[in-house]
């Protein structure tokens, strides 16, 4: 009986220093992956300007675009992608792209194509808003110049009636 509860105490005290450690590691692992995507962006990137052989710079741009959209990268970019791509697609025979290629590369024009409807609609609704800033505007001053001519008619109704009284008197 003393046995077990030996045990389980043991288990107790061990088992939350574990999960510790664990929860640790996977922290200081998260850095490691970005700079190794770091890392072997800059390589793939050295390969892709200064290797002699066309294929291997081609599927070094291929490389590339995968781990421009990879989804542990912590900077994704879709245009940077793309871009590699269609380097990938102008410098390999068309036999060596795969179904797949064909797949990502149609998604990416059409994120792209997104993204650029996403930035003119932005555009838009900018100009829009400042119109209706202007239109308020605009409206404020011609509320002013509402006000005023209400009061130059107050004066001018004013005025009438001054007149009119003075005209009985000379009568």
């Amino acid at each position: 009986m003393g046995s077990l509860f030996y045990r389980i105490q043991w288990a107790g005290i061990l088992l939350p220093f574990f999960f510790m450690v664990s929860c640790n590691l996977q922290l200081v692992k998260k850095p490691d992956e970005e700079k190794e995507f770091s890392q072997e962006t800059c390589r793939l990137e050295r390969l892709v300007h200064s290797h002699p052989d066309v294929s291997v710079r081609a599927r070094s741009h291929l490389k590339l675009a995968f781990l421009y959209v990879n989804y542990r990268n912590p900077q994704l970019n879709y245009t940077r992608a793309l871009q590699e791509m269609e380097t990938y697609l102008s410098l390999s025979p068309e036999k060596t792209q795969t179904g797949d290629f064909q797949n990502w590369f149609a998604v990416l024009k059409e994120v792209e194509r997104l993204q650029t409807s996403v930035e003119e609609a932005q555009k838009e609704v900018g100009r829009l808003q400042t119109s209706l800033e202007e239109a308020e505007n605009g409206n404020k001053s011609l509320r002013n110049e509402v006000n005023v001519l209400k009061e130059a008619i107050k004066r001018l109704k004013s005025l009438d009636r001054q007149i009119e009284e003075k005209r009985r008197l000379l009568k």
